[in-house]
């Protein structure tokens, strides 16, 4: 067995857990139908299992064919895809397979929103990777880094992280963007 775990720690093609999981969650927002952004969201434990994954989408049941969920009129929450999407770090919360989540990191596509910081918060989730960041969103992004910050959820790009890493995921979202078309209306 010693063996077989040091030729591994020596094999160099082996991609890095951060990579793997940010990949996993860039995979995951293919699945997403939202026409504006695609997100995602990979929990792994602490011991780098994969315990959680969403993408942002409509709650069960909602049918995704009806157009007045993907409205894009902002000053109308009736009208507002908003009012209707689940995002990704929250359905990852929800679709865990096992509690509790404390100690664990959560990948995420983009960097959280403060409704999402909450529930990132409440879980017990001990780090935070995300691959972007919205740079138009300063106050939300204010809003989530006080939070997170004040709660002791470590918060890193995966740029930081991992520079390879992030080089890596970004050339698996630049494929699955080209190649995965948006089905909002009519598709699965």
């Amino acid at each position: 067995m010693q063996d077989h775990d040091a030729a591994l720690q020596h094999n160099h093609s082996l991609i890095p857990w951060h990579s793997m999981f940010m990949g996993v969650a860039l995979l995951a927002a293919s699945r997403s139908k939202d026409h504006r952004k695609r997100n995602g969201a990979c929990i792994a434990s602490v011991d780098n299992k994969i315990v959680g994954v969403g993408y942002n989408g409509l709650p069960r049941g909602c049918n995704d064919q009806d157009p007045a969920y993907w409205a894009d009129n902002d000053a109308d929450p009736f009208q507002s895809r908003h009012s209707y999407i689940v995002h990704a770090e929250v359905n990852a919360i929800l679709n865990c397979v096992v509690l509790p989540l404390t100690g664990s990191t959560i990948y995420t596509t983009q960097f959280p929103c403060p409704r999402c910081a909450q529930s990132i918060i409440q879980v017990g989730i001990a780090q935070v990777v995300y691959l972007e960041k919205k740079s138009h969103q300063v106050a939300l992004n204010s809003a989530s880094d006080k939070m997170l910050a004040d709660a002791g959820v470590r918060v890193l790009s995966l740029e930081q992280l991992e520079s390879p890493s992030a080089q890596w995921c970004g050339k698996l979202d630049e494929f699955i963007r080209a190649t995965g078309p948006v089905m909002h209306r009519g598709g699965t």
